[in-house]
């Protein structure tokens, strides 16, 4: 099995639950996540504009995830002369989709598709996808292992506890509901 290949757009990094999700799932092997320097400054930014997490938390994460993925990044000399020729018209999407390019096949996982022009970037390897989308067909593939998952975030919570449906809520409410409800629906079985 060839391992997808994904570089999540920071518009999918929060709430943290969505992004804790994709990075246990580049753990156990499902999909491996590429990322950049642009784009942990960018969630940084995000993180500390939105009031989610302090300006040392935000630099903190960003490290654990230096060293988690390490390996996992690409260098911005790697794709920073495929930018002048990426479509679209946001520049941190335009970084985004250079460093996808340069690391192709890879899949944008982005909640704005349509800055992502998809029929440009196919044609450099690069495909777009709605986390939803995304995540629901990761889980057709992989049910027992996207579940446990789901399961290990649950424990993992201590403060508050969370309950594999409470992290099913929590991911709902960040933009993956029908995946949300089909993990649930298996937790049920």
């Amino acid at each position: 099995m060839a391992l997808r290949r994904i570089l999540p757009d920071t518009n999918v990094c929060y709430p943290i639950s969505l992004l804790d999700l994709l990075l246990r799932l580049d753990e156990v092997s499902l999909h491996e996540i590429v990322w950049t320097e642009d784009l942990l400054g960018e969630l940084a930014d995000k993180w500390v504009e939105r009031g989610i997490r302090s300006r040392e938390a935000a630099e903190k994460l960003c490290d654990d995830i230096r060293v988690a993925f390490v390996g996992q990044d690409v260098p911005r000399e790697d794709y920073e002369g495929l930018i002048p020729m990426m479509p679209g018209r946001d520049p941190d999407d335009r970084r985004h989709a250079a460093a996808a390019a340069a690391r192709a096949p890879t899949t944008v996982i982005t909640r704005n598709v349509r800055d992502f022009p998809s029929k440009p970037l196919a044609q450099l390897g690069v495909s777009v996808r709605r986390p939803d989308d995304y995540l629901i067909e990761l889980f057709e593939e992989y049910p027992g292992q996207v579940t446990a998952v789901v399961i290990e975030m649950a424990a993992d919570r201590h403060q508050p506890p969370m309950s594999p449906q409470d992290v099913l809520g929590a991911l709902a409410r960040s933009g993956v509901p029908v995946f949300a409800r089909r993990v649930g629906q298996r937790l049920l079985e």
